[in-house]
């Protein structure tokens, strides 16, 4: 039987070492994973676990790309990622817009989040990190070949 195990930075090392991932670690011990560019998705993938929360008892997981978008195709960004979201559980899709004085640009990410305070076993873990990853560049490849968005 598994063991449940307090979440920590040391596990999703341990999950990425597992998967001979390289990684970065930044300012505040989380973790980053970048992909370099690759035609079934025509942009640079680049994954973020962290420990959140006030106890770091959150595991949070980001997904974002080197593919930036122009005012004039938001709305159908906006719809493509409520059409993945309403037919897919995960992960979550949005478009977030950035905007100053002479630019304006937007990126989609993709996020899961879990509150992890009472522990978790490893298999567990490993399966929820590899299906993030596996369901976000199903996404971007959704979004690239089938849907012809960029």
């Amino acid at each position: 039987m598994a063991t449940i195990e307090p979440f920590s930075h040391a596990m999703i090392e341990a999950c990425l070492r597992s998967l001979n991932l390289r990684f970065l670690r930044d300012e505040d011990n989380d973790f980053v994973v970048q992909f370099q560019y690759d035609p079934q998705y025509d942009c640079e993938v680049t994954f973020y676990l962290m420990a959140q929360g006030q106890q770091r008892e959150i595991y949070s997981l980001l997904c974002r790309t080197s593919r930036r978008f122009e005012p004039g195709s938001w709305e159908r960004a906006l719809v493509l990622c409520n059409t993945w979201n309403r037919e897919r559980r995960w992960p979550k899709s949005y478009l977030r817009s950035y905007e100053s004085a002479n630019a304006a640009y937007a990126e989609i990410c993709l996020e899961e989040h879990i509150d992890l305070e009472v522990g978790i076993h490893q298999e567990l873990f490993f399966s929820y990190t590899m299906t993030f990853f596996s369901a976000s560049l199903s996404f971007w490849r959704w979004l690239h070949q089938d849907q012809r968005f960029y």
